[in-house]
């Protein structure tokens, strides 16, 4: 007895869809599916990250759809101090092998690199300093060379000083706060350090660190006659207690949350003007370099940095609880109002 092509053919067919079936993973082998390891560090209790959202949605876009041909590893740190280099250094060891790129956060991106430096995986940062880029790279402006690039912001404290005087056009005293245990704090100080007398604005920077306490650098401010003051990571972990002493606060905003939160972040806060960067437009951006370099249309080492996008708003709501009176020059300076 003899078969023809088609009854041939047909049976075929029919067995390799029966395998499928029963197998999924002959549909998508090992080597089809890739591995993306976020290492972020954790502001609040229940974490939403924008920049991870933001990331997914955009490599769906791309082709890249979660538990079919892409799977993500999400590791957050326990706390935003130094303490967690070491699981940091963990679990960027546990995934080294397996990973086919690592998406790191800020002064987290600093550990990692000290074991990916070594290796060819790709690390995408995402979004960091742009002065902890530099530590890691010669320049955001070029090609890079080797396996890391990313997203970096630019929070420079000549621009916050420079905020400053046209919302005060006399103020003489204004506060960096900080917290000396929080690396993305001593970084952005490092940067205030820097500034020549020019970039100042006539106006006299102080440094009080948190570490001390909360209720001592209210008390300093107090005593020194602080005008106004600003910060990076250790102000918005303690905006409700830096509130209470009812000073006008510009500052930098480094927190992982999308352009329409802005105003929700900094209700009743005491924020009256500052520098912000929506990192959900970061991960769009890292999650389209993702995508170049799985696609092959580029390499990491090709992969020139890009900016975050930066805004600087004035926040009029506080501005009037506090008896502000904002300049119109400064509202003209700015890319959001919020009334």
């Amino acid at each position: 007895m003899t078969c023809s092509n088609t009854t041939i053919r047909n049976t075929f067919g029919i067995t390799l869809l029966s395998l499928l079936l029963l197998f999924p993973c002959f549909a998508v082998g090992d080597d089809d599916l890739k591995q993306v390891v976020f290492v972020h560090y954790n502001l609040k209790d229940k974490p939403n990250s924008a920049v991870i959202k933001a990331f997914k949605k955009t490599m769906a876009k791309r082709g890249y759809t979660e538990k079919d041909n892409i799977e993500y590893i999400d590791f957050i740190t326990h706390s935003p101090e130094r303490e967690s280099a070491e699981e940091i250094l963990n679990i960027t060891e546990k995934y080294m092998s397996t990973a086919d790129i690592f998406i790191t956060t800020s002064w987290t991106s600093l550990y990692v690199r000290s074991r990916l430096a070594k290796s060819k995986v790709p690390q995408l940062f995402a979004p960091a300093l742009k002065s902890t880029a530099l530590n890691m790279l010669p320049s955001v402006k070029t090609e890079p060379g080797t396996n890391l690039s990313g997203v970096y912001l630019m929070f420079p404290p000549e621009k916050i000083l420079r905020l400053t005087r046209h919302i005060f056009p006399k103020l003489r005293k204004y506060a960096y706060v900080y917290d000396s245990r929080l690396p993305a704090d001593i970084i952005f100080k490092a940067a205030y350090n820097q500034l020549n007398e020019n970039e100042r604005y006539g106006i006299t920077v102080y440094y009080l660190d948190l570490a001390t306490s909360i209720d001592t650098v209210l008390q300093q401010m107090n005593k020194l006659g602080i005008e106004a003051f600003g910060g990076i990571v250790g102000v918005l972990l303690n905006l409700p207690e830096l509130s209470q002493g009812n000073l006008p606060i510009i500052t930098s905003l480094l927190f992982d949350r999308p352009q329409k939160a802005l105003e929700k972040s900094i209700e009743n806060s005491n924020i009256i003007a500052g520098l912000f960067n929506p990192f959900d437009y970061c991960g769009k951006k890292t999650a389209e370099m993702t995508a170049d370099i799985f696609d092959a249309k580029t390499t990491i080492e090709k992969t020139i940095p890009q900016p975050a996008q930066q805004l600087v708003f004035v926040n009029l709501k506080d501005a009037k609880r506090l008896k502000v009176n904002v300049p119109f020059s400064a509202l003209e300076a700015v890319d959001i109002v919020i009334k």
